[in-house]
């Protein structure tokens, strides 16, 4: 089974959605690395407020802003509905409201964003492809290549043991 995530150490590299990825929209983007160099000086009125203007230019990207923070977020769910509810509850939790977040919040801030970020905007797309790849090869196959489907056995015959 393969080890757990490690929380931020110098030895361990970072897990892949915490690296914003060019996919993720330039504005989205410049936000999170403000919100991040904030968090790395410890500036967390800075960084709680670049990271909340993240999410909200979100919203406004995907089509789901609305004046209550709450309902803009419940949209984006059910926009990516594949997602799991738990990330969202954390935005919830921490992402509303004005007041700067104590320096681990912001921490869990950022990672559960960039975790949704990574699964719109990464995941999303590489699942889009592939399945694109695999319809035109289907698209593209010979009916007369697909074996015909084979009747099913009785229910009584049991193959015998060895």
């Amino acid at each position: 089974m393969p080890e757990p995530y490690e929380l931020e150490t110098d030895r361990s590299p970072a897990p892949r959605f915490l690296v914003v990825d060019q996919r993720v929209p330039e504005p989205i983007r410049q936000l999170l690395e403000e919100a991040d160099g904030c968090l790395n000086m410890t500036f967390t009125t800075g960084g709680s407020a670049c990271a909340r203007r993240a999410i909200r230019k979100t919203f406004e990207i995907e089509g789901v802003e609305g004046d209550d923070f709450g309902a803009s977020l419940r949209a984006l769910a059910q926009k990516h509905e594949g997602l799991p509810p738990t990330l969202f509850r954390v935005i919830e939790l921490l992402g509303a409201g004005e007041d700067p977040l104590h320096v681990d919040a912001l921490k869990a801030l950022l990672a559960t964003f960039k975790g949704i970020l990574y699964e719109i905007y990464v995941l999303g797309e590489e699942r889009a492809e592939s399945l694109a790849y695999v319809s035109k090869l289907l698209q593209a196959l010979d009916r007369e290549a697909v074996p015909p489907k084979q009747k099913p056995r009785p229910a009584s015959f049991q193959p015998r043991k060895s």
